[in-house]
């Protein structure tokens, strides 16, 4: 394995491994139980907006989830403004820890008021969008051989460094720059020559997009294990 690229809620690495598996665990993602909104008691909504639209705003919140949380965790809210200008996310107090504080809800204008008590529960993406944890996505780590005889206006669209690489490999791992050569190579074939020349290496750059709720590691992790208890359970079924 090795590191790419991290930032913040954002993690690219390098793996050799099966793209079944990859996606396997891609899918998975989707089975990690997080903590969302999920029941929202309105007494009283001067806003513009509907109800039910304030209540699905709320539930698409992320929701800090702990590994200590399960099936039977469940955190209360409120919400209590009278104030003029927007109401955002992080004016909702609670039991719960609301990942991002600038997410606008709605607009009250003066002497307008809202007050909101609301549920969090735990929960799987499969069943519901909003307890999804972030995405996973994959491509395969390229070999890339550029012709010296590649014309200049080919190369310029090409990503950088591919000048001072002519004639030899470049082994790329960047998902992005993974795409730009895959143009690179279209357009070189549209020019009838194989002046770039896209081989794959058997190693994935996989990547792991959080949403916030949990660190991205754990959500690469996380599914792996949520993959093998299904994988344990088909098991002891066969037998």
């Amino acid at each position: 394995m090795k590191k790419i690229q991290e930032k913040e809620n954002t993690l690219t690495f390098t793996l050799e491994m099966e793209e079944s598996l990859a996606n396997s665990i891609r899918r998975y993602v989707g089975e990690i139980p997080t903590l969302a909104i999920e029941e929202v008691e309105i007494s009283k909504n001067d806003s513009a907006l509907y109800d039910e639209t304030i209540a699905h705003r709320m539930g698409l919140l992320p929701l800090k989830t702990e590994k200590s949380f399960n099936e039977k965790t469940e955190k209360k809210l409120n919400l209590e403004v009278k104030k003029e200008g927007y109401l955002l996310s992080e004016e909702i107090k609670g039991d719960a820890k609301i990942i991002y504080g600038k997410i606008p809800i709605t607009f009250l204008k003066k002497g307008q008021e809202i007050s909101i008590d609301a549920t969090a529960k735990m929960g799987k993406g499969v069943n519901h969008s909003k307890h999804s944890p972030g995405i996973i996505f994959y491509r395969e780590v390229s070999e890339v051989l550029i012709d010296k005889s590649c014309p200049n206006n080919l190369l310029e669209e090409c990503p950088k460094g591919a000048k001072e690489s002519l004639g030899k490999k470049i082994i790329v791992e960047s998902p992005s720059e993974g795409d730009l050569y895959e143009v690179c190579e279209e357009k070189s074939n549209q020019l009838g020559k194989e002046f770039i020349k896209i081989s794959p290496t058997g190693d994935l750059s996989i990547t792991v997009e959080s949403f916030g709720q949990m660190d991205k590691k754990e959500i690469f992790n996380s599914s792996i294990e949520m993959l093998k208890k299904d994988l344990a359970k088909i098991s002891k079924g066969l037998k």
